[in-house]
């Protein structure tokens, strides 16, 4: 006999709504999805030369025709009359819908298959935590094939249930030994069933489809078979009453195309996973038409991919041997419009993780690879449930995995930096831009997450450079700096004039208003002269910095102001305390430059005040 069993809470707790492991992922139900369903694919691989092929194909049946829905109909009338006084908006917003799609004479099923895996072993094993227990019947536990494979947790499962309206899902497989096996799982809340018989009549929350004895699966439902028929080894996933057609302005196919780009770009391009979205192909032929043709939903990917396709010479590569257990690979590449981060991939080739604090004020895109099977383990422990950030707090040796996580991150930071200067010529050591904090910008919430303690750092800017007297950097008397032009004294001019000696006027010679006048014997000021300084500020971070200037013209002397600046725009002086450069000093704060040579780059070491870090700016004076 085939039916629906949910088990007697035995007179121990009353199972509400509320499942932790379903609130996780319903923010991005659909991006959960994709990745969840590749990634565990990704880790079962049969043959590692092969790619992993997913299918994702929504299906519309006859609601009579899916397995369980007419006995599903009835629970579910069940679940809403047990609540109904809860005044739980929510419950009666899930079983109002759910109702309603079952009484339906045709209801959506998305249909996800996988092939070259080795599907689940131990489907009809009641003594054993096998991997199908692992993803059918068990709430956090994980059975994986491998120690390096991504999922930890154990409730990546519960992504294919937000997106069932029914909350419901169906699993079948195919191992390697020929074993077939089927079986529905509906997470929903107690409910009371005195059809069973028990003391205690109010059922838990999460019920099987298949045997009721001992809840074990069938080998086959006749309804799966006519949605598709399984021959190969692998394992399908039903999910009832998925509704998604649009997401805003966005099908469905479009946001877990977009996802599938973003998570698994290295995975598809090393030819390690295909996927098809209905009719939409995603495999390492079809990588550059898919990306271009989804750009929109796949910014990262399409910066990361100009890494992958860019000519050799155009991209930098460091390699770094990790305290002997591996192996981080970096790959830079320098471009005009690109996203300013840092794609992060274990062995699967899955984005796992985002580096916080890169530079902002520069146009470059990298991909860091975990090699080596001890480094990706290591690394996977301090992986949070979303498998998309480190948390040290996760590992089990939180102090050993900040400093490992910081070291990274710092090592990417400084060849980022490094390289950057290197690259730079004279002609274009500004526009390659400002550098970065390091990991003290940085602070971990508590949460895995990574938050920046302060603003993004320099900007890049063009400064005009006035010249004025030694003695005051910002005076505005006349000097060597002024630009003379003939005019006329006059008490309504704009401009200060001085008075040519054989004027008529008396009184003192300067001082007195001006206007311009090409035929007029006096002169008037019409403002500073300027040399065109470009400027940037490396922040290097514990107060550290890099001053890197270009001035259009030889100058004798400069006075540097180092400012804060602030998301209104207002700047603030940030007191120099120390300079490391022979052409430079520090004095009342600022930095002091003797001798600035036309069209030469200029570095400039010096510390501020503290160890604080700031997104700074400069105020240049000089002559």
């Amino acid at each position: 006999m085939i039916k629906w069993n949910f088990p007697s809470r035995n007179n121990g707790q009353i199972e509400g709504f509320s499942n932790p492991g379903l609130a996780w992922f319903k923010g991005d139900p659909l991006q959960a999805l994709a990745r969840e369903i590749c990634q565990n694919s990704l880790d079962a691989v049969n043959d590692e030369n092969e790619p992993v092929r997913v299918e994702f194909k929504r299906e519309l049946v006859k609601t009579i025709n899916f397995p369980g829905t007419i006995e599903l109909l009835s629970i579910i009338r069940k679940c809403d009359e047990f609540w109904e006084n809860s005044h739980n908006e929510n419950i009666d917003e899930f079983t109002n819908k759910a109702i309603k799609i079952l009484k339906s004479d045709k209801l959506f099923v998305l249909r996800v298959s996988d092939f070259n895996t080795i599907g689940l072993q131990g489907a009809f094993d009641t003594e054993s935590i096998t991997p199908w227990v692992g993803l059918v019947k068990s709430t956090g536990v994980n059975v994986k094939n491998n120690g390096v494979a991504a999922g930890s947790y154990g409730i990546g499962k519960a992504a294919a249930f937000v997106n069932s309206d029914l909350q419901t899902v169906f699993y079948r497989t195919k191992d390697l030994d020929g074993n077939i096996a089927a079986q529905g799982v509906a997470n929903l809340m107690a409910f009371i069933d005195e059809s069973y018989g028990d003391e205690d009549p109010v059922r838990r929350a999460t019920g099987f489809y298949g045997n009721p004895i001992k809840n074990v699966p069938v080998d086959r439902f006749e309804q799966l078979d006519a949605i598709y028929k399984r021959s190969e080894v692998g394992t399908d996933v039903f999910i009832p009453g998925f509704h998604w057609v649009t997401v805003g302005a966005k099908s469905w196919v479009e946001i877990m195309t977009g996802e599938i780009l973003e998570n698994f770009l290295m995975s598809i391009y090393y030819g390690q996973l295909s996927v098809q979205i209905e009719n939409e192909t995603i495999d390492r032929q079809h990588l550059n038409t898919v990306i271009a043709r989804n750009q929109k939903v796949a910014k990262n990917a399409y910066c990361f991919n100009k890494i992958l396709t860019a000519k050799i010479e155009n991209v930098i590569e460091e390699i770094y041997d990790f305290h002997g257990i591996g192996q981080l690979r970096l790959r830079l590449l320098y471009a005009n419009d690109m996203n300013k981060k840092i794609l992060v991939v274990r062995k699967s080739g899955m984005k796992i993780a985002e580096i916080k604090g890169l530079p902002k004020g520069i146009s470059y895109t990298g991909i860091l690879e975990l090699k080596g099977d001890k480094l990706n383990m290591f690394f996977r422990k301090m992986e949070n449930p979303q498998h998309n950030s480190w948390d040290p707090q996760r590992h089990n040796n939180p102090d050993l995995a900040r400093q490992y996580k910081r070291e990274v991150e710092d090592w990417v930071k400084d060849i980022i930096c490094k390289k950057l200067e290197e690259s730079s010529g004279e002609e274009t050591a500004i526009d390659v831009g400002d550098c970065f904090n390091t990991s003290s910008n940085t602070e971990d919430d508590g949460k895995g997450e990574t938050q920046e303690k302060l603003l993004d750092t320099t900007k890049s800017i063009e400064i005009s450079f006035q010249k004025t007297k030694h003695s005051s950097a910002k005076s505005e008397g006349i000097g060597a700096g002024k630009n003379r032009v003939n005019g006329r004294t006059t008490d309504m001019g704009t401009l200060l004039g001085h008075r040519h000696r054989s004027g008529v006027n008396g009184g003192k010679p300067t001082g007195r208003s001006g206007e311009k006048d090409e035929n007029g014997k006096d002169t008037v000021f019409s403002g500073p002269k300027s040399a065109n300084v470009s400027a940037r500020v490396i922040t290097k971070g514990d107060g550290k910095n890099r001053l890197i200037i270009i001035s259009s013209e030889n100058l004798s002397y400069a006075e540097i102001e180092i400012v804060t600046v602030g998301e209104n725009g207002k700047s603030l002086p940030v007191r120099v305390q120390s300079v490391t450069s022979e052409n430079a000093s520090a004095q009342n704060g600022k930095i002091i430059i003797t001798g600035l040579v036309a069209n030469q780059k200029l570095l400039i070491d010096f510390t501020v005040h503290g160890r604080h870090n700031y997104a700074m700016g400069v105020k240049i004076y000089g002559n």
